[in-house]
């Protein structure tokens, strides 16, 4: 073998042993970028199993504890409106004889709780007719009247201050001025009719109970007059009509049931 084969061999040999160590090199650094994302992957597993079971910890924490906690303010939140609502019930009774005895006080203090109307109608108004209407059977003990026209007699007087309140509100507004509808369209303006006619009631009761002092008990109804007649500032009525809304809402108070009362009589016969 001669010199120059010799050296073309060693050059091949370098050539050869020069692209295997790149072919390794080139391997290795594969499996090294192949290896390297499968650690990651295991890494991130694991910490997403791990946020897991805490999250999961901690939401088991919250939901048990702050539920009861929240569960526990709503049951006292619902006990202090349930008292404070039959407080301001029980309240209503005590209202109406503070109007009867100082209406200019008692009147500001209607206006300042804010009844709703649905409020004094349940708290006041149909309790004092329903009251009313039981007092028919006491002419009982006092006459030889029946059952039957006793009873008839309570429901007489019950829609007759029934309707007469709905009759109020509709009449006034078409004989009040203009400036005074809307004051009636108010609750305030419904609670100022209902919490007159319950005087009234009181009054009609106190007659049937006590029917030996009718000579003194049949001027009542003036008290709720004169109850009319200091409640209709709460209305904000403008001074101009102020004694023309206090004469039509005395007749519409006064006669409303009255007016029911004999149209019921003709009806039922008693």
């Amino acid at each position: 073998m001669t010199d120059t084969q010799k050296r073309d061999n060693r050059k091949k040999e370098e050539e050869y042993n020069d692209s295997g160590s790149l072919y390794d090199i080139g391997s290795t650094d594969e499996d090294n970028l192949y290896t390297l994302p499968e650690d990651s992957d295991n890494d991130s597993v694991e910490n997403e199993n791990r946020s897991s079971d805490y999250s999961e910890s901690e939401s088991g924490y919250e939901d048990g504890d702050y539920e009861e906690e929240e569960d526990s303010e709503d049951d006292e939140e619902e006990d202090d409106e349930e008292e404070e609502n039959e407080t301001r019930r029980g309240n209503l009774f005590a209202l109406m004889f503070k109007i009867m005895s100082t209406p200019v006080e008692g009147w500001k203090e209607l206006k300042r709780r804010h009844y709703t109307v649905e409020e004094l109608a349940s708290g006041l108004f149909y309790p004092m007719i329903a009251f009313v209407s039981i007092s028919e059977f006491a002419d009982k003990f006092y006459t030889n009247s029946s059952i039957s026209d006793c009873l008839l007699k309570g429901v007489g007087r019950f829609v007759s201050f029934f309707f007469g309140y709905f009759t109020v509100v509709l009449l006034s507004g078409i004989f009040l001025p203009k400036s005074v509808k809307e004051a009636m369209k108010k609750d305030i303006g419904k609670e100022f009719v209902m919490m007159n006619l319950s005087t009234m009631a009181l009054f009609f009761m106190a007659l049937n109970l006590f029917p030996m002092f009718d000579a003194i008990l049949v001027f009542l109804p003036i008290w709720t007059i004169y109850l009319i007649y200091k409640g209709v500032r709460i209305l904000r009525v403008p001074v101009s009509v102020e004694s023309r809304t206090k004469v039509i809402l005395t007749f519409l108070i006064i006669g409303a049931p009255l007016l029911w009362e004999w149209l019921m009589g003709l009806f039922l016969n008693f």
